[in-house]
């Protein structure tokens, strides 16, 4: 039995001993590369201290007393190394190997004083037992028998700048890529932060491209800290450290033999290695000349897994494709930038929450709730529930999620004491303070927040943005034009955006408080139907309005240019920048308008389309009396209902109102960019960038190499199947070919009231529908508000995603249109052309075989 082994010691032989992190320091060290001096605590010290237990687990673990001998050995190992502090690494027995990858499953404890080693050790033991450790060992199929852990101590390294090194580009045989940041590799390592890329020729050492990213923090042996003004956005390495480093690489990987993931430091002028692992994939990428594209996606789907395995949470994290992501499901990179750092704690989202009283969490702040994973944004569940209150105990309940994963898509977060903290209990009467204050607060707002938007923040904001429209872009100098998207982009997203998401989140308060009176008298999906019976032809949404004015340029009443001018700067997919607004090209309007007029010529559907309108007029009627018929004389309760109902009528057309005036702003984003492009010829690469990247293109760098290789990213990326909801316990999902099984029916969640029946039309853009087309169920991924004018032909709507706030639900109650959304895979589970009954009251879809 050897407890300690020191690199220096470790051979092929010693992987069940030492694991393969220490198998690989080993290999490196003792192969002659600069590697930072430390020793293996082995899988024996590991099994002498743990065989009394009756049970394995992190609190047992943490517990154990070590034998006398294992700790004089720990004591005279630490003593042989030259740093006051040391970096403690778990190194699992299955672990950086060729066929699986454990990075971030277990812990690492950085700058380790003398006293805490042994308290360290012991965590790292124990977290081969907790339960993100336990769930991906389960995903992998590694069985708990026999295992153990060895820990690596290793002398903390100084660096002035760390990062990675892959010696082979999943884009390009013949690249490598590098990664940098001022400081220690963990900032790197565990994505916290955006690192200086570089692509650099494996043949030359030639430097193809840099990607210089704003370094805002860093990791030091003191902790994070702030990076200093003059290095923020400068290279972390020059071109000759660059080529230094890439022989370095080479030579890596000319001993192993195959591609490899590197972590590296630069201290005292020189490179040393931390670590190498081989890069993990299936069998047909471990060799570079493969090269084509079918390598290139599993690779990319590999890379992603790996890095959401750095961020699971112990008690497990769900993302989910909803939200901003049913208008923007995958980004370019320069919209991504701008709405991950708006939808974050510090931009438009965090100002809305905290107007109203909320405290996000400095995480939301920093990270955000939106994550991309293979160019598809998804909320990230776990942050999301840190927009209301830091440090309180709301959590998403994982296990229930994972038996109905349809559930996420607009799940409400709940009070898990279990994760609660003793900061918390200490904390309690300054939580219930704040949500005190947080309750009156939305009160009180809410009682006229609607007339100041109205009357003074929606018109001030309409004249700022006519008054730029004046402004020839064409005029301004390259400098200038980036000015005035830095100056629109903070106008919109961090000064006007909060307003009008203050007024989305009164609607959802409204509502919720108006179902949870109702469950004092009707079941939950009782009183969530009469509620939306009660709220649908709600007046006042500007969504609508524009169909209508679309209406009176079919009819003649309006001429087309006179439209533009108020309702040119909407888009189909109008969220992405890069697309084009109705102003810029008008064949979508033009194929609406010839709907419009098939429509006109024909009388019958001339006075069906009043019917829309008067049958939703009814219906809000009829659950009044139903209403009223309940509540009986309980006076009381009747005025509580009558005032919830009121916020909710008044608050509800501001879910599509507020993107109206939002547009307004993005327009002028999109105007400063367009420009751009224009002038450098990019063809519409300039969306490609990132706005940290402006600066460079009219400094004159070329950019195209960057643009080409993230075009060629992203048309990869998005051939990676995703499902809509992804659980960290179950990440090989990703990219897994989604389960499509025919059904009779299929359950979503109703959010318009009414029974319809037609031919499905299966739409994935609302400019694949054909003209023509009449009293059809619409079956599609989501909407937006270039979807309005289906809905005016349409008698039935089905959706994957979406809520009953969402941009489908809203529109579908104003037009009296039947809907069912969140119904998974609905476009590919229904065919074009099946007769349809949706069911807006039970929430079910169901395929027809008979005559209606």
């Amino acid at each position: 039995m050897q407890l300690i082994k020191h690199f220096s010691e470790i051979d092929e032989t010693d992987l069940s001993h030492v694991g393969g992190k220490g198998l690989n320091l080993g290999k490196l060290t003792r192969a002659g590369f600069r590697v930072p001096q430390g020793f293996c605590v082995t899988t024996d010290a590991y099994r002498l201290s743990v065989q009394g237990l009756s049970e394995q687990n992190v609190d047992a673990v943490k517990g154990l007393v070590l034998a006398p001998e294992l700790i004089t050995e720990i004591q005279a190992a630490r003593e042989k190394l030259q740093t006051a502090t040391v970096a403690v690494r778990s190194s699992a027995t299955a672990e950086d190997l060729e066929e699986a990858s454990f990075a971030g499953q277990q812990d690492t404890f950085l700058n380790v004083n003398p006293d805490e080693l042994l308290d360290a050790l012991k965590a790292c033991w124990a977290s081969l037992w907790s339960e993100r450790a336990i769930a991906y060992r389960q995903t992998q199929g590694i069985s708990d028998e026999g295992l153990a852990m060895a820990v690596v101590v290793q002398e903390m390294c100084k660096a002035d700048v760390s990062g990675v090194l892959f010696t082979v580009s999943p884009f390009k045989a013949e690249v490598a890529i590098i990664e940098s940041n001022w400081g220690l590799g963990e900032s790197v390592v565990s994505g916290a932060i955006t690192p200086d890329s570089f692509h650099v020729s494996r043949e030359t050492g030639e430097v193809l491209e840099k990607n210089i990213a704003a370094k805002r923090e860093m990791v030091t042996d003191a902790g994070v800290r702030e990076v200093l003004s003059e290095k923020q956005d400068v290279p972390s390495l020059t071109d000759t450290q660059l080529q230094a480093l890439m022989q370095l690489g080479m030579r890596v990987e000319t001993f192993y033999g195959k591609p490899m993931d590197i972590e590296w430091a630069f201290a005292d002028e020189e490179f040393v290695l931390l670590q190498a692992r081989y890069i993990t994939t299936s069998s047909e990428l471990t060799h570079p000349t493969l090269g084509a594209d079918k390598v290139s996606v599993a690779k990319l789907r590999q890379n992603e897994i790996q890095r959401l395995e750095v961020h699971i949470e112990t008690h497990g994290t769900v993302w989910c494709h909803h939200n901003i992501a049913e208008v923007l499901p995958a980004p370019l990179p320069m919209t991504w930038a701008i709405v991950k750092e708006f939808m974050s704690g510090a931009g438009g989202l965090g100002k809305a929450y905290r107007g109203l009283g909320f405290h996000p969490s400095k995480r939301v702040d920093d990270e955000g709730i939106l994550d991309l994973i293979c160019g598809r944004i998804y909320v990230n569940l776990n942050r999301e529930a840190e927009l209301h209150f830091d440090g309180f105990p709301f959590a998403h309940d994982f296990n229930a999620l994972k038996q109905h994963p349809q559930q996420a898509m607009y799940a409400q977060v709940q009070t898990d004491i279990t994760r609660s903290t003793a900061s918390f209990w200490l904390k309690l009467p300054l939580h219930i303070i704040r949500m005190s204050k947080a309750e009156m607060r939305l009160r009180r707002v809410r009682l006229d927040f609607d007339r100041l938007l109205t009357e003074e923040v929606f018109p001030a904001f309409q004249r700022e943005v006519e008054a730029e429209r004046a402004c020839l872009y064409t005029d301004l100098s390259d400098a200038e034009l980036v000015a005035r998207f830095q100056t629109w982009r903070a106008k919109t997203l961090d000064d006007f955006a909060p307003e009008v998401l203050t007024a989305t989140l009164l609607a959802g308060f409204s509502l919720q408080r108006l179902e949870a009176v109702l469950q004092k008298h009707l079941d939950e999906t009782a009183a969530k139907t009469l509620a939306s019976r009660l709220i649908s032809g709600v007046s006042g949404n500007l969504t609508v309005e524009t169909n209508e004015k679309l209406w009176q340029v079919a009819t003649g009443d309006l001429a087309l240019t006179d439209f533009l001018k108020d309702y040119g700067h909407r888009a189909v997919d109008e969220f992405e920048l890069a697309q084009p607004r109705w102003r810029e090209r008008t064949t979508y309007l033009e194929q609406v308008i010839a709907s419009f007029q098939q429509e006109i010529s024909d009388t019958d559907a001339q006075q069906e389309r009043p019917l829309h309108f008067a049958r939703q007029a009814e219906q809000r009627e009829d659950a009044a009396s139903e209403l009223s018929g309940i509540l009986g004389d309980k006076a009381n309760l009747r005025k509580q209902i009558e005032s919830e109902l009121d916020f909710t009528r008044r608050y509800m057309p501001f879910r599509e109102t507020a993107k109206f005036y939002l547009m307004l702003g993005y327009e002028q984003i999109r105007r400063a960019l367009l420009e751009l492009d224009n002038r450098y010829a990019l063809d519409g690469g300039i969306f490609y960038l990132m706005p940290d990247e402006l600066e460079r293109l009219i400094d004159g760098d070329d950019l195209g190499d960057i643009i080409a290789t993230r075009k060629t990213e992203r048309e990869l990326m998005l051939q990676i199947e995703m499902p809509d909801v992804i659980f960290s316990d179950a990440l090989k999902q990703i990219g897994a070919p989604v389960p499509i099984d025919a059904a009779e029916t299929y359950t979503g969640v109703g959010v318009s009231v009414g029974v319809a029946i037609g031919k499905a039309r299966v739409l994935l853009a609302p400019s694949d529908v054909d003209p023509s087309d009449r009293d059809y169920i619409l079956v599609c991924p989501s909407t937006d508000p270039a979807w309005t004018p289906l809905f005016l032909h349409a008698a039935g709507l089905v959706m994957e995603r979406g809520g009953i706030l969402s941009h489908g639900a809203v529109v579908a109650r104003e037009y009296g249109v039947p809907a069912v959304v969140n119904v998974p895979n609905a476009t590919q589970r229904i065919a074009d052309g099946q007769e349809l009954q949706v069911d807006g009251d039970k929430g079910i879809v169901s395929i027809r075989h008979g005559p209606p």
